[in-house]
């Protein structure tokens, strides 16, 4: 799924920012054996770039894509090309994005819920 030049995108709903890092949190056995993150588990992502990761954790929920994507990498991109694939007002109310960059994601499982938090999958872009 790793693809030059696209960008994965997720929304969801978290309790923290604390619970959004333990959710991307990434490690290594012992042996230097990657663990996947709950995240990338939760997607059946085998493995991504986590230096091209970026997401953020908002107090206040919105459900308008271009707030939600102002100030990440190539938003002048992506807000635009996004918006033409998901429409600029979601149906809900999101506090957490998480973007994949040099990512496609085509996985089947489009929405998860990790304990009391759920997230959702909707789309990817190219962004140069």
């Amino acid at each position: 799924m790793q693809k030059d030049g696209f960008v994965s995108l997720w929304v969801g709903n978290i309790n923290s920012s604390e619970e959004l890092d333990d959710i991307l949190n990434i490690s290594y056995t012992e042996d230097g054996d990657f663990i996947p993150s709950k995240f990338a588990r939760s997607f059946d992502i085998e493995r991504y770039d986590d230096a091209v990761r970026e997401a953020e954790f908002y107090d206040e929920a919105d459900n308008l894509l271009s707030q939600l994507l102002e100030g990440f990498s190539y938003d002048d991109v992506i807000i635009p090309k996004f918006s033409s694939v998901c429409g600029e007002q979601l149906q809900s109310n999101y506090n957490v994005v998480i973007l994949l960059y040099n990512f496609k994601y085509e996985g089947i499982k489009k929405e998860t819920k990790l304990n009391t938090s759920i997230l959702e999958f909707l789309g990817a872009v190219e962004y140069l």
